[in-house]
């Protein structure tokens, strides 16, 4: 479920580009709020403005979207933040991700990709609230599910699967945010690189919709129907590894792009990548490439801010 009524503040000193997201936000039904510049957005939130997403570009006149980020992570209840960048600013982005930037959008952006994006952001955040519901502390734990390859399942079971880090005092909430999102990551390039078998670069020379079509083609299609993605899980005093398999042909990922090689950074084949390996303290795969491993290590106490 998306509430299509939820409160978005978007951050930009440029006119058009507040204007064009407003636009096209407003349409979609959600309720926009547009500001130039980053310190109103404290003083909004300071006086109890209840904000849903907010959206903002990192190059700001004063107070850069980087330190606004920053900020509303370190609120009592943080508010997710898709990040707006240009082209080639790599460490900003980077910046942005371990902050705990839900998203980031490259100018010039297609405005339905950003769209997509705030829907996502604001599902994933119900689907949390769901999740958080029925958290409970825990020492040790495990699971393993076999799932279909069904993009509506990856949200809540990314949350499912990170829901108890922070009682279990693995890590803070931010961190725990930024391991879901590399579990979200890792399950999608199961489900369309691995079960599907779609190459990555269909989605950079047909675009989103393009891609999104070449997905609903290849679920119908009988070879790659009963494919299925498994998900292992482990939790203990020191660390959460989570197991990634998918039944399709395996790739050599040793001959992957350097996603932080400046040219590479912004393209879609190597944006899953690189936030899996920010976020994550070890990344492997197995000899086929259709296993991926990733874990994290306990942060001490005093460690956690």
């Amino acid at each position: 479920m998306i509430d299509n009524s939820a409160k978005i503040l978007v951050v930009d000193d440029e006119e058009v580009i507040r204007y064009s997201l407003q636009k096209k936000l407003s349409r979609l039904g959600y309720k926009v709020i547009t500001i130039e510049k980053a310190e109103d957005v404290l003083y909004l939130l300071k006086n109890g403005e209840r904000i849903d997403l907010i959206i903002t570009d990192i190059k700001l006149r004063k107070m850069d979207g980087i330190e606004l980020l920053r900020r509303i992570h370190g609120l009592e209840e943080p508010i997710p933040v898709l990040i707006i960048t240009g082209h080639g600013n790599v460490e900003d982005a980077i910046r942005a991700l371990r902050y705990g930037a839900s998203d980031f959008i490259r100018k010039p952006f297609d405005i339905n990709e950003v769209a997509s994006s705030v829907r996502g952001i604001l599902s994933r955040k119900y689907e949390k609230k769901i999740a958080e519901s029925f958290a409970q502390y825990v020492v040790n734990e495990k699971a393993c599910y076999t799932i279909p390859v069904d993009e509506s399942i990856i949200n809540a079971i990314s949350y499912h699967l990170t829901k108890n880090l922070v009682p279990a005092g693995l890590c803070n909430s931010t961190s725990a945010e930024n391991i879901s999102l590399a579990i979200q990551e890792a399950m999608s390039n199961a489900m369309y690189h691995g079960c599907l078998d779609i190459p990555s670069s269909i989605r950079e020379e047909l675009g989103v919709k393009g891609y999104n079509e070449e997905i609903a083609r290849r679920k119908s299609d009988e070879r790659f129907q009963n494919r299925t993605v498994t998900i292992s899980y482990e939790l203990n005093r020191d660390f959460v590894e989570y197991i990634i398999e998918d039944d399709g042909p395996g790739f050599d990922y040793n001959a992957l792009p350097d996603p932080r090689d400046p040219e590479n950074f912004f393209k879609n084949s190597g944006r899953g990548l690189l936030i899996i390996r920010i976020h994550m303290d070890e990344v492997s795969w197995n000899e086929k490439g259709n296993r991926l491993r990733l874990r994290k290590y306990r942060v001490e106490r005093n460690d956690i801010h």
